[in-house]
């Protein structure tokens, strides 16, 4: 699943830069501040249309720039070949297209980019809200079961659904809408539940790999007492959800909970330990994902060095190695990175001001 080039003009201080990547590992090195994580910035803004460094993408777009502009050449085992190319203006507005013909929705270029981000927030997963945990079982349901998206969309129309009829306290339009939208949660569910059951123990396994010394306990919460009915349990809500005008219980609720000893992972675990659960989640993912599909995540690891130590680096970069997949990882010092991954084959590209260049050819 290689990003074989890409083209960035417009992001943050890179200058323009076009590199033919290597279909395995691509080392980025340099200084705070060089430009290097905002080329994995770029990359993940093309797969999901978002940064995972800022909520307003116009702190993406560099000062002088009235536009961001990428083009990517994939080449994947299963797809095939494609261009994505998408153009983001200064006023918002953003066209994305897929081999020349405009795309309706950011889900059909994910779906060319399965893209897995571990970073030095990615403890947030931990001990961020539920919506990350939500999104993330998300993503991996949505990468292996091909109709999730169009169920995921019906249930996002009953729920917005409800909350007007609620709103509006349209008391005699409720019993229906309170049917259609427990069948549509229950849906969501099975999806989830199912997706679950099979990620556990791959998440355990790699987990064991990384470190065998931190006991995690995964459990999924639907979103609503899992010994009673939604339905049951929207009529009982009625008033409050009347009162608040909002659906309080469903899918758009449930939560991954995360465990050590029964307690919240975040408050029991270092933060170096909290980074290894995170990338043992993500590494869990894209193996479950390959394993399902055939298809290969592309990981991007922004400064390796944080907060882990040679040990848990050296088990990180095994575990990737062992995937066989496009992998962009950068670091301040590139002994740190290439001394871990020798003698993978691998390009290494230099980052200084914003400008980039290769730093070595492809190793045999």
């Amino acid at each position: 699943m290689p990003i074989r080039q890409l083209k960035i003009r417009g992001v943050r201080n890179l200058q323009p830069l076009d590199l033919t990547l290597h279909p395995g590992v691509n080392f980025i090195y340099g200084a705070n501040g060089s430009g290097k994580t905002s080329i994995l910035e770029a990359i993940v803004l093309m797969a999901t249309g978002k940064s995972f460094r800022t909520s307003q993408l116009k702190h993406v777009q560099a000062q002088d720039a009235d536009r961001i502009e990428l083009v990517f050449d994939i080449e994947d085992e299963a797809l095939g070949q494609c261009q994505l190319d998408s153009l983001r203006l200064k006023s918002g507005d953003n066209l994305l297209k897929l081999n020349g013909s405009v795309l309706t929705a950011q889900t059909e270029a994910a779906q060319w980019l399965p893209v897995q981000v571990i970073e030095p927030t990615t403890f947030k997963l931990l001990s961020g809200s539920p919506e990350e945990r939500r999104q993330f079982i998300d993503w991996g349901v949505f990468h292996v079961e091909q109709k999730f998206i169009e169920h995921w969309k019906v249930f996002r129309k009953q729920l917005k659904q409800r909350n007007a009829v609620l709103k509006e306290k349209e008391l005699q339009w409720l019993p229906v809408w309170n049917q259609t939208f427990a069948e549509s949660a229950a849906v969501i569910d099975n999806y989830r539940r199912t997706y679950l059951k099979r990620f556990k123990p791959e998440f355990e396994r790699i987990l064991q790999q990384l470190d065998d010394s931190i006991q995690v306990q995964l459990a999924y919460y639907p979103g609503w007492d899992r010994d009673s009915e939604l339905n049951d349990v929207l009529n009982k809500q009625q008033e409050r959800d009347l009162a608040l005008g909002y659906t309080q219980s469903g899918p758009h609720r449930a939560e991954l909970r995360i465990k050590v000893d029964k307690q919240p992972a975040a408050e029991i675990l270092s933060r170096g330990q909290q980074k290894t659960v995170v990338a043992a989640l993500k590494i869990a993912q894209g193996a479950l994902f390959q394993q399902e599909s055939g298809r290969r995540t592309i990981y991007l690891v922004d400064d390796l060095a944080s907060e882990l130590d040679e040990k848990h680096r050296f088990a990180l970069c095994k575990l990737l190695e062992d995937l066989k997949c496009q992998v962009f990882i950068t670091s301040i010092d590139k002994d740190k990175l290439t001394d871990i991954w020798q003698p993978v084959a691998s390009k290494v590209f230099h980052v200084e001001q914003g400008i980039i260049s290769e730093d070595s050819p492809a190793t045999a």
